[in-house]
């Protein structure tokens, strides 16, 4: 069950690998993760898709998203050191990746 409302629609296609910190509850689910590499991860449905894999690393949040289960050559990378700007980054991502486009190859910081 999905109580956390900020979840985009697009969810459904994706599968979650990995959530110690309650995404699909908790609408505040990253400002209370405890900062480590493993925060959260999900997958495309279809097999070889994408991956949303959120992370913390030194001082900052990282999400990379992968394609090709291809993790030294990631698709696109977002980081941030605010945990509301990770969060609505993690939706964008769950809505643009959803339906399997390959798109540049793209680097963005905001700090």
């Amino acid at each position: 069950m999905i109580l956390n409302d900020n979840i985009p629609n697009e969810i459904n296609q994706w599968h979650i690998n990995f959530d110690h910190n309650k995404f699909f509850i908790n609408e505040n689910w990253l400002k209370h993760a405890y900062p480590t590499e493993d925060i959260l991860q999900l997958s495309h449905v279809y097999e070889g898709g994408y991956i949303i894999d959120v992370g913390f690393y030194g001082e900052i949040f990282k999400i990379y998203i992968i394609s090709d289960k291809d993790w030294d050559n990631p698709k696109e990378i977002f980081e941030s050191s605010d945990p509301e700007t990770v969060t609505e980054k993690v939706y964008e991502f769950i809505i643009k990746y959803a339906d399997g486009h390959k798109n540049n190859i793209q680097h963005h910081n905001n700090t």
